[in-house]
């Protein structure tokens, strides 16, 4: 069995990002899949935090175990996930515009909206969900502006610019929001990552009351977001923040850089 690494003994709760921590678009980083194996072998929970509005979780469970990684469906927490809680907490019954995959439509009617499929019902629409997927096109952006240009709150996954893939950065949610806070003056609501709502239901997911320690490779969203959760974050630069974004960075520091999970977890 391999030893953690002092810094990983000191955390009784991982919890872990995907995109850029254990994958970059559909290439697994190596040793990372070793390094999730040891921390079970230490008899810890984690948590896999992702604000990837795009699959399922079950989507998700599915691609870990492809990448070498054991992983249940209660370990894994989605922007979806987070956005059907604060759906269901706030906006219940309601009608809802949905920018967004089919998993994240279905997160909607799960936290029990009504998702609007008729154009001349847009204006009266409660709420507008956004977050980015593949084949965005723009009758999504036209109704979701409709929409809060005419009054509905606007709730977005998160406000990532972009995320890593195999051939370099892609566009994120960010983008989505971006558009349509200018074209309608309203202003989201990002429940993800940075945000107080996705950090808390991974916490009480891990089930612990000891320090927790969070990684990512995002300096914005996962160490600020971190720490703002009362949370140790350690950043890996396998993804989006390099070595020179560590320089540069006024916000709060992660207790650790290295240069992939692996290096940071494993002795």
């Amino acid at each position: 069995m391999t030893d953690l690494a002092p810094l990983a003994e000191r955390y009784d709760g991982l919890i872990l990002d995907l995109d850029g921590c254990l994958w970059v678009g559909d290439r697994p980083v190596g040793g990372a899949a070793a390094a999730v194996d040891a921390w079970r072998a230490s008899g810890r929970p984690l948590v896999f935090l992702t604000n990837d509005p795009r699959s399922a979780p079950d989507e998700v469970v599915q691609r870990l175990w492809a990448h070498g990684v054991r992983a249940s469906l209660d370990e894994v927490v989605t922007s979806g996930v987070v956005m059907q809680e604060y759906l269901a907490e706030r906006f219940a019954g309601c009608t809802a515009v949905v920018v967004g995959s089919q998993a994240m439509v279905r997160h909607v009617r799960l936290a029990g909206l009504r998702v609007i499929a008729d154009v001349s019902l847009v204006p009266d629409a409660d709420v507008v969900v956004l977050a980015s997927h593949p084949g965005l096109a723009d009758p999504e952006l036209t109704w979701a502006v409709r929409a809060a240009y005419a009054g509905a709150a606007v709730v977005a996954t998160g406000r990532d610019p972009v995320v890593p893939s195999d051939a370099g950065v892609i566009p994120g949610t960010g983008g989505v929001v971006a558009y349509v806070e200018y074209c309608s003056g309203a202003e989201a609501v990002a429940v993800g990552k940075p945000g107080a709502h996705a950090w808390r239901i991974a916490r009480e997911r891990l089930g612990v009351d000891g320090p927790v320690l969070a990684v990512g490779d995002r300096l914005d969203s996962d160490i600020g977001g971190a720490a703002a959760a009362g949370i140790d974050g350690a950043l890996v630069l396998t993804g989006v923040s390099d070595t020179a974004d560590v320089q540069a960075w006024d916000g709060a520091q992660p207790v650790a850089v290295a240069a992939d999970l692996g290096a940071l977890l494993l002795a």
